[in-house]
């Protein structure tokens, strides 16, 4: 049984949304700039703690999938990442 207090409100969804929004940003300037891995890491980091808000789940994963989208040699991508994003991932 999950306690109620390891969940974020919804009160505090926009908040994590707006940060995710700010991440977003940030991704699409290191795509940009062809720095894919930099990208999908940035994606993965700070996720969003556990909520309930789906709107929070939705928003943070645009954001891993347009990372990921990004790439065209996933083999690569993968033999390059710590083992802590690839776990993520899985």
């Amino acid at each position: 049984m999950v306690a109620t207090d390891d969940f974020v409100e919804a009160d505090n969804a926009g908040a994590i949304i707006s940060r995710i929004e700010h991440k977003s940003r940030k991704i699409e300037s290191l795509l940009k700039q062809s720095k894919l891995v930099d990208a999908l890491k940035t994606a993965l980091e700070g996720l969003p703690p556990n909520t309930r808000d789906e709107r929070c789940k939705s928003t943070n994963w645009i954001v891993v999938h347009r990372a990921i989208m990004a790439m065209k040699d996933l083999d690569t991508l993968f033999s390059s990442l710590d083992p802590e994003y690839y776990n993520i991932l899985m």
